[in-house]
């Protein structure tokens, strides 16, 4: 949460109109890989909190992943160059539930 926190304050540039696809793939495949991470390390944690109450290890993962990225692009707000945007929420829940889906199956194999 720290590194996302770090990354979102940081300045950022002038808009570009109409930017080249591989900057919009770098930049939300940035916001997917990031929250995919925070999934996975949040499941851990709470996986360690819960024990074998799968469905509150997921349930309370996936609200705190999701709650940080809408507190995240509300931060932005207040960074100049920077802007919130609902869409980078999107891109976010796609990291989100693909580390839950990864989760979900790491965790039924190890049984």
């Amino acid at each position: 949460m720290g590194i996302i926190f770090y990354l979102s304050s940081m300045q950022g540039n002038t808009p570009v109109e109409n930017p080249p696809i591989r900057f919009f793939v770098i930049r939300k495949g940035a916001h997917i890989g990031e929250y995919f991470i925070l999934m996975l390390l949040s499941l851990n944690y709470f996986k360690n909190l819960f024990l074998n109450n799968k469905a509150r290890i997921f349930i309370f993962s996936g609200l705190l992943s999701l709650t940080y990225a809408f507190s995240d692009e509300f931060h932005q707000l207040f960074v100049y160059g920077r802007e919130g945007k609902i869409r980078d929420v999107g891109f976010d829940l796609i990291g989100i539930i693909l580390a839950g889906v990864i989760g979900w199956f790491w965790m039924r194999r190890k049984k």
